[in-house]
Order: C-alpha cells, then sequence, then structure tokens
C-alpha cells in the first residue's frame, strides 16, 4: 500500500494547503509509476509525533511491512528531530519506506537516505526553535510598547488607536474602589454588594478576588489607591 500523508496547522501559509501538497506528491507518482492507495491529513504542530495526531495515529495503526509512505517535504511530515529519527529506526526494521517528493527519488529507509534526512531533520527543528525564539522576542518588544497582542484584554485596560493598550478610565475607576473599599477592610462579599449597586452588574467574588491579588503582585501600594478613588459614600 501507498500512503498520502500530509500536515498543516492552523497558521500556515496557502502554499501548504492539503491540495497543493497533494499535488506535488501526484507528481512525483506520476514520474515513478506510483498511485496514492489512500490519504491522511492532519491539522497540528509538526512537532508532534505521528503517533500523537488523530490521522497519524491511524495511519500509524495500518502500516505492514513493505508499505511506503509518501510526504511532499520533511517539515510536512515532522519538525521534530527525535521524532524523524525514531520513525525512520522503525520503518527501516519493519521495512517500511518512508519518502519526500520534493527531494526525489531518495528514501528514508534505507542506511545513506536515513543519514541523509537526520542531517535535515536537524536543521529543520533548529529552524522551527529559532523562529518560536523570534517569534517570542518580537512579541515581547510589543508588549513593552503596550500593544495588544490577542486575547481576552485585561481588566482596567482598553484597545485604543494601532492596537496600543490604554486605560479604561471606566474600569479603572472600579478597580480603584475596589481596592479602596479592601484597604478599609470590607470582606470581598461587602466589596461585591457595593459594585453591583454602583455599577448596576453583576459581580462575582471570585473576579474580585483575583483583581486584588493581581494588583498585590504587581506591587501595587492598595492603600494608595484610596486617595486616587473616586470619593463614593458607603450606601446601606
Amino acid at each position: 500500500m501507498i500512503y498520502g500523508y500530509v500536515r498543516k496547522s492552523n497558521e500556515e501559509r496557502a502554499d501548504s494547503s492539503f491540495d497543493t501538497q497533494k499535488h506535488k506528491i501526484n507528481g512525483y507518482c506520476q514520474i515513478h509509476s506510483l498511485q496514492v492507495d489512500e490519504w491522511f491529513e492532519d491539522i497540528c504542530s509538526g512537532g508532534l509525533l505521528l503517533k500523537q495526531r488523530q490521522q497519524g495515529m491511524l495511519l500509524s495503526t495500518k502500516l505492514k511491512k513493505g508499505d511506503t509512505i509518501i510526504c511532499s517535504a520533511l517539515d510536512r511530515y515532522s519538525r521534530s528531530h527525535y521524532g524523524l529519527v525514531n520513525d525512520v529506526h522503525l520503518y527501516k526494521k519493519k521495512g517500511i519506506n518512508l519518502i519526500f517528493s520534493d527531494l526525489g527519488n531518495v528514501c528514508a529507509s534505507d542506511s545513506l537516505g536515513s543519514v541523509f534526512y537526520q542531517i535535515l531533520s536537524i536543521m529543520s527543528e533548529w529552524y522551527r526553535k529559532s523562529l518560536s525564539e523570534k517569534q517570542l522576542v518580537a512579541k515581547d518588544k510589543l508588549r513593552t510598547q503596550g500593544k495588544y497582542l490577542g486575547g481576552r484584554v485585561t481588566f482596567g485596560k482598553d484597545i485604543g488607536e494601532n492596537n496600543q493598550l490604554i486605560v479604561s478610565e471606566k474600569q479603572q475607576r472600579e478597580l480603584n474602589l475596589i481596592l479602596s473599599l479592601r484597604a478599609k477592610g470590607n470582606t470581598y462579599k461587602e466589596v461585591k454588594d457595593h459594585l453591583e449597586r454602583y455599577t448596576g452588574r453583576k459581580w462575582f467574588e471570585s473576579f474580585i478576588c483575583k483583581l486584588v491579588k493581581r494588583e498585590q503582585l504587581e506591587n501595587k501600594d492598595i492603600k494608595s489607591c484610596i486617595d486616587s478613588s473616586v470619593n463614593i459614600e458607603m450606601t446601606a
């Protein structure tokens, strides 16, 4: 049996689509008079082992001696050196062929091919880690510039022009009020009840507790918030 394996992540560029990968594999098969019997498609990280992927695990259970797996490129099969080396050794032992169409008629399961692919896999993993590090550096730089990077916006902040995080005056007044009430010795339930009367919205003690702890972790002097908070009279 000849199995075609294609993989992409949710963030993959258009030229890594399943159709593009299948086109490359079919082109290889046409040149070498082969035909794919069954396709397996995974949407996941290339850092996962084949057996950790939904379709990859299914493919692994079907493989028998003499079978062939064809991928369009090495990084479509794996971006993990550890995963590739282990699979190559396993396939060589079981008599299974692993071929990458963009590298020509070089089989990863023979002696020369296994060494060749080990070198390529090391380079592929290095590239993946290097890219991840660059992305983290870029995100840290944007974070220090106060840029919104996606996800839930921190309470007390809002998204302004050019994706810049700015202070939400409304939420900041509410946050200062929470800290002021806590500094005066009010329980979380008392703070909750007061907030609901003041804002007309439903509040939860657990959320209020998280806000207070967040401010404490950021070394903010809660007592100083009493002076900066809006002077609102406690009502019964």
